[in-house]
C-alpha cells in the first residue's frame, strides 16, 4: 500500500456525511465517513501496523492468515480510498497506464489469436480494463476490491474475476496465460508464502510466457505509510511485510524456475522501454552503491532504471 502525503489532498476532500464502515484489526466496526484527512491517515498508520503484526504471526497456510489478509485489504484499501477521494470505481492502487503498454508489448512478442492475461491482485481492475482485445482474468483477496473491479469491467468479464485466496482457489481453467501480472502484491506477502505464490504463477504461464512483477525497490524505503511518520531509509513497518532489492527478487524468480529475468532498460514519464535484459545484470551488480548516494538521487535512479520492475520468462 503506498503512503500518500498531505500535498495530494485537502482535508475537505476526506470529510463526508455518508457512513463508510470498516472492520478494524481488533474486530471493531468503525464509521470512517466523517473522519478528516489527519484522522484517516493516523487510522491507516495504526491499522497497517496492527494487521502486519497479526499476519506475520499467523501460521503458514492457515485459514487465520487467509482471513486476516482479506480483512486487511478490505479495511486498508477503504481507508486509502477515502484519503485520496476515490470515486465509485475505487482507488487505482499504484496502477500506471505504462503498465498496460508494457503488457501489450509483451503480448506482441508472442502473437496469438487469443492473448491471455491473468492478474494476481487485480484491485479495482484498472489494468485489466486497459487491455482491449485481450482475454483477461484474475484473482483478488478483497471482496470490496472485487466489487469495484466488477463496476469497472464489462459484465462478460465478471465470471473470470475470482475473489479468494490465490494459493487455494481453483485456477485450472486459467492455465496457459501469456502474461501474469502482479503489482504491489509481493511486498505485502509473508516471506514464507512467496515460494508458493511463485510456483503457482509459474504453473499458470504458457512455456515462453512472461511474469511481470512490480514491487517497490528496497533502496527507496520505506514505501508504505511508514514514510509519512519516519525518515527515508527506515525499514517499512506498515503493510509492507518485506521490501526487496532487485537482486533478491531475481533470486526468488530463479528459484521458482524462471531462467531469464530482465528489467526495463529505462522508464520515462510516458514509456517503459524494453531492450534485451535491460542491463539487469549490471544493475544488480551496482545496486549496493545506491546506499551511498543521496536519497533523492537514489529514488530517481531506481525509478528511471526500472529497479522496481522485473520481467521473468518461463523457459520454452
Amino acid at each position: 500500500m503506498h503512503a500518500i502525503g498531505t500535498e495530494e489532498i485537502s482535508s475537505e476532500t476526506a470529510v463526508g456525511a455518508i457512513p463508510v464502515w470498516v472492520n478494524l484489526s481488533s474486530g471493531q466496526p468503525v464509521d470512517i465517513g466523517s473522519l478528516d484527512f489527519d484522522a484517516l491517515q493516523e487510522l491507516q498508520w495504526c491499522e497497517e501496523r496492527a494487521f502486519a503484526a497479526l499476519i506475520a504471526g499467523s501460521a503458514r497456510g492457515s485459514e487465520q492468515r487467509r482471513e486476516l489478509f482479506r480483512q486487511a485489504y478490505d479495511t486498508v484499501t477503504t481507508i486509502y480510498g477515502r484519503l485520496i477521494g476515490a470515486g465509485g470505481d475505487g482507488p487505482a492502487m499504484g496502477y500506471d497506464r505504462r503498465y498496460a503498454q508494457l503488457v501489450l508489448e509483451l503480448l506482441a512478442r508472442r502473437p496469438t489469436d487469443r492473448p491471455r492475461v491473468f492478474e494476481v491482485g487485480y484491485g479495482c481492475g484498472a489494468l485489466l480494463a486497459a487491455l482491449p482485445g485481450v482475454e483477461v482474468a484474475g484473482i483478488e483477496v478483497s471482496p470490496a476490491m472485487h466489487a469495484q473491479a466488477c463496476r469497472r469491467l464489462a459484465k462478460d468479464h465478471h465470471a473470470r474475476l475470482q475473489v479468494g485466496d490465490f494459493l487455494t482457489a481453483d485456477l485450472a481453467s486459467e492455465a496457459g496465460a501469456d502474461v501474469v501480472f502482479w503489482n504491489d502484491v509481493l511486498e505485502h506477502l509473508v516471506p514464507d508464502d512467496v515460494p508458493d505464490f511463485l510456483s503457482r504463477i509459474y504453473g499458470l504461464l504458457k512455456p515462453g510466457g512472461y511474469l511481470v512483477t512490480i514491487t517497490p525497490n528496497w533502496h527507496m524505503r520505506p514505501n508504505d505509510v511508514t514514510r509519512v511518520f519516519y525518515p527515508p531509509r527506515t525499514t517499512a513497518i506498515g503493510f509492507h511485510l518485506k521490501e526487496y532489492r532487485l537482486r533478491e527478487v531475481t533470486v526468488l524468480l530463479r528459484e521458482a524456475g524462471f531462467r531469464r529475468v530482465a528489467t526495463p532498460l529505462v522508464i520515462t514519464r510516458k514509456h517503459i522501454v524494453l531492450c534485451g535484459s535491460g542491463l539487469a545484470g549490471m544493475k544488480r551488480a551496482l545496486e549496493p552503491a545506491l546506499e551511498m548516494l543521496p536519497f533523492r538521487t537514489t529514488r530517481v535512479l531506481c525509478r528511471a532504471l526500472g529497479l522496481s520492475c522485473t520481467i521473468a520468462q518461463r523457459p520454452l
